[in-house]
């Protein structure tokens, strides 16, 4: 099966379809051909010779590179380069849609798939914050996790509290409200509306 693989990818890569994905993988990761050739105990000169096509690695030399990175063989043929696009998110790079006055900041979480109808949200609910008084009544089904803190629900007439790995989901038109109430922690919950 790994013959097939490597024949398959190679004749849809070219002539140099390992060294040129090889390069691909590797600057995608962050990697020099230096610190390739580290990571994988091989010389610089072995890894720059397969980028450009001077020298064709057997399957255990490719593995063994490849275990630098750190990927599979199988990962290595099967991953599509023309299909590449952000898919992890540094806390750092999180845009804050919304702060509001009850102590509650909404980062939405990015996606690449412009026909999902699926929101990802991190919300941190600040010591003390309330959504407020009157309940939210939702047009869109929620469901949330708690990552840290301690979070009350109330969804329509009962009023749960929720620790850190608790879980939640809520019918669209469900009245509900969320307080933190910690005097010491803020509340980090992950919300998906759909």
């Amino acid at each position: 099966m790994l013959d097939s693989l490597t024949n398959s990818a190679s004749t849809s890569l070219g002539t140099n379809g390992v060294g040129a994905r090889l390069k691909l993988v590797r600057e995608q990761n962050g990697l020099s051909q230096r610190e390739l050739a580290k990571r994988a105990n091989v010389t610089h000169s072995s890894i720059s010779m397969i980028e450009q096509g001077q020298n064709s690695p057997s399957i255990n030399s490719l593995e063994k590179i490849l275990g630098g990175i750190p990927m599979t063989l199988a990962q290595f043929f099967i991953c599509d380069p023309s299909h590449l696009s952000q898919v992890v998110h540094r806390s750092n790079e999180l845009v804050v849609i919304r702060e509001n006055e009850f102590g509650i900041t909404i980062h939405n979480i990015p996606h690449t798939n412009l026909v999902c109808n699926v929101l990802f949200q991190k919300l941190i609910l600040c010591v003390g914050a309330d959504t407020g008084a009157a309940p939210l009544i939702p047009s869109q089904h929620i469901s949330g996790i708690i990552i840290s803190g301690q979070l009350e629900l109330t969804a329509n007439i009962r009023v749960s509290t929720l620790q850190a790995g608790d879980a939640f989901a809520l019918p669209a038109t469900q009245a509900y409200r969320f307080r933190n109430l910690s005097v010491t922690q803020e509340c980090v919950l992950l919300i998906c509306k759909a």
